[in-house]
This record gives structure tokens, sequence and C-alpha cells, in this order.
């Protein structure tokens, strides 16, 4: 007979560790003394031996998974430097179970901060080097979630993922330099993230880029290169998604950052307004298919977010303002008093409906389209 291969033989060995874990906590409770049985068992172990592959770690975030690789290499260090003089041997059983379980460390762990909302989760979120994308990778990390910076601009993901390090802790973030109209670069990415996270739970597809002109005036490159980003690139992101997603069987949300130009036609802007309204129905026909598995697809619809925008360039501004026939220092203002609110739209705003999507608030809507555009009536979905 030949070898098993890994992965079929993961889970019967994962289902075994449990078992014995069990029963060694159970048996132990009650004879050791100063002890007691715990309130639940947590029957997971922290380090898993792959042979051929290598040692993997878990825990509940990062640093815990890092200090159980840094805890198991001692342990390497110390049997090897014990067989050197004689044999290792281990402690017994009891012995185990009364530092495990000495009573003041289980009441240090009571003390810890309760956990935040995207606790133990992956996001990945696309377009992320700067201005809504950057800002939302921001927002998901605040509420515990490791992110996944994905963009083109390699030196602007750095400094993004670098910036959520230095505010919440190393292993937080992962740079991840990705062009999302390339399958290849997809998929590898993803490959990327999974190998350093152990999966996904979150992703967000926000990667853009926007060009602004009379339809006879639109080239077929110009045409092409926004199908390609912002409808292909947004395909193949949830391709690679829905793989990890449905192989994890957990669940999870993907969410895409569409545009109000998805919900109403957009003068002298035929090809992104197309491309935006091709991301919205593919969210929806995403949702459907995603439901039996529990993953959740939901579309925000921004308008009009300037600030820290790599999008509005000094080109698109001048080609905005020249279709609504005003200067291009006045767009802002123009935006502002075109909506029923009579206010401006930043990237913190698209953030936390992109919170409220991918946390467990939203834990029963899909195909769901939230317009976070100060109220433009013609876009209005109800």
């Amino acid at each position: 007979m030949g070898e098993v291969p890994l992965k079929q033989s993961l889970e019967p060995a994962w289902r075994a560790w449990a078992k014995d874990y069990v029963r060694y906590v159970q048996s132990c409770a009650g004879r050791v003394e100063n002890t007691a049985a715990p309130s639940q068992i947590d029957p997971r172990p922290r380090v898993v031996l792959l042979p051929g592959v290598g040692m993997v770690t878990l825990g509940r975030d990062a640093r815990a998974a890092r200090m159980a690789a840094d805890i198991y290499h001692h342990a390497i260090a110390t049997i090897r430097d014990a067989e050197t003089v004689d044999r290792y041997v281990s402690l017994d059983e009891s012995d185990c179970f009364g530092v495990e379980y000495w009573p003041l460390e289980l009441y240090k762990l009571t003390l810890a901060p309760p956990e935040k909302p995207l606790a133990r989760r992956v996001a990945v979120v696309t377009g992320a080097a700067s201005g809504i994308g950057r800002s939302i990778a921001q927002r998901l990390a605040a509420e515990g979630a490791h992110v996944a910076i994905l963009d083109k601009n390699a030196a602007g993901a750095a400094e993004a993922a670098a910036q959520i390090e230095q505010a919440h802790g190393d292993g937080r973030a992962l740079a991840v330099e990705t062009d999302v109209a390339s399958q290849e670069s997809v998929a590898r990415a993803f490959t990327e993230v999974i190998a350093t996270y152990g999966g996904v739970d979150i992703v967000v597809s926000n990667a853009g880029l926007a060009r602004s002109h009379p339809v006879e005036e639109t080239s077929l490159e110009e045409w092409q290169l926004l199908m390609d980003v912002l409808t292909t690139g947004y395909f193949l992101v949830a391709r690679e998604a829905f793989k990890c997603l449905k192989a994890q069987a957990t669940g999870g949300g993907v969410i895409f950052i569409a545009s109000k130009n998805a919900l109403v036609a957009g003068k002298d802007n035929t090809a992104y307004s197309a491309a935006k309204a091709a991301e919205l129905h593919l969210g929806r026909c995403l949702a459907e298919e995603g439901g039996a598995h529990r993953i959740r697809v939901n579309t925000v619809c921004p308008d009009a977010v300037l600030q820290g925008s790599g999008i509005w360039s000094a080109e698109w501004r001048e080609e905005r303002a020249r279709t609504y026939g005003i200067r291009p220092d006045e767009l802002e203002d123009f935006y502002r008093k075109r909506t029923t609110l009579k206010v401006n739209v930043f990237p913190g705003d698209i953030a936390e409906a992109v919170l409220f999507f991918a946390s467990d608030r939203a834990a029963k809507t899909t195909g769901g389209v939230l317009t976070v555009d100060g109220g433009v009536p013609a876009a209005y979905v109800r």
C-alpha cells in the first residue's frame, strides 16, 4: 500500500488528538491536588508536525501562534540536549495537568479583555495601499482582524501593513503585491495569505481605477482596462475567495466596493459605469451561489470619495469637473451640495459600511446593497 496523502491523514489525526486530550483532562481532573476540571475543554493542538513539510503552530492570533512556535523550538533544544547526556523523559500526565490547569494561571486568563468583534478572523482587502482600501484595512484591524493588503503598489502596501502592525502588533498585517486583473497573481496572493494565516474569512474587493470620456472618445484600450480591473478583477478575487471559503466550510463574507455609478447612469462615464454595474450584479449572483455554503456577498456603493484616493488624480478630477462645467477645485463643494444630506463622503465612512457587512451584525444579510453617498436620489435602491 502506498502512503496516505497528507491532506487525507490530517482529519483523523486531528480527531484522535482531540479525543485523547479530552480523556487526559477528564482523567486528571479531580485527582490532581489544587486543580479543577475546566468548564470548557479546548481540544485543539497548538503544534502540528507535518512529515516532509515542517511545523505549523496555531493560536488565536499571530502573536499566540508565534509564541507556540518559540516554546516548541525551546522544547526541541531541551530534548536534543538531554539526549546528548542520557534520555529525555517528559512529565507524566498528572504533572502536566497541574501546570496547565493551575488555578492562578486560569484566574489570570479571566482578567484578559474581551475579544474584539473580528478577533481570530483574516481579512483580504484589495487596492488597500491608499484611500478607501487602506481605511477599510485599518478599520478591520482595529476590530481585531488580521489583514492582508493586496495592491499593485508594493511600496504603498508595505507602508499600509507596517502602519497596521505599529498600531496593533507584529503579524497583524501582510503586504502582498497583486495585480487583480491577473489570475496567476490573484492565485499567488491567496496562497501566500493562506500560508501565512491559515485561511481567509473576509474578502473585500476594492481595487479600482477610473477614466471618464464621452463614448466616442473612449478607446477600446480604455474600455478594456476598466473591464479588466473592475469586472474581471472582481471575478478573479471572488473565485479564489469561494475556493478557500468552501474548502474551510466555515462560512465567510465577500464585500464588493462598487459605486453610485452602479445604480445611476454616469454622463461621459460609460465604461466606468458599465463596469461598476457589472460588479453589482456579479455580487448578487455570487450571493445566490454562496448561500448554501454560508458565504455572504454584499456590496457597498460610495460616491465622490476624494480624500486620500489614488483614483482622483488630476486627470480624473479635470475630466469630472469638465463634465459638470465647473473648476476642479470646486468638485468637493459640488458633490456636497448635490446630496440630500449636504455632506461629503470620506474613506472612513465606507470602512464603517464594510465593517457592518463583515461583522456578525450582518450575519443574516446577503445580496445587499448599501449606498454611502450622502443621499443621491437617482441612486436610491428602495
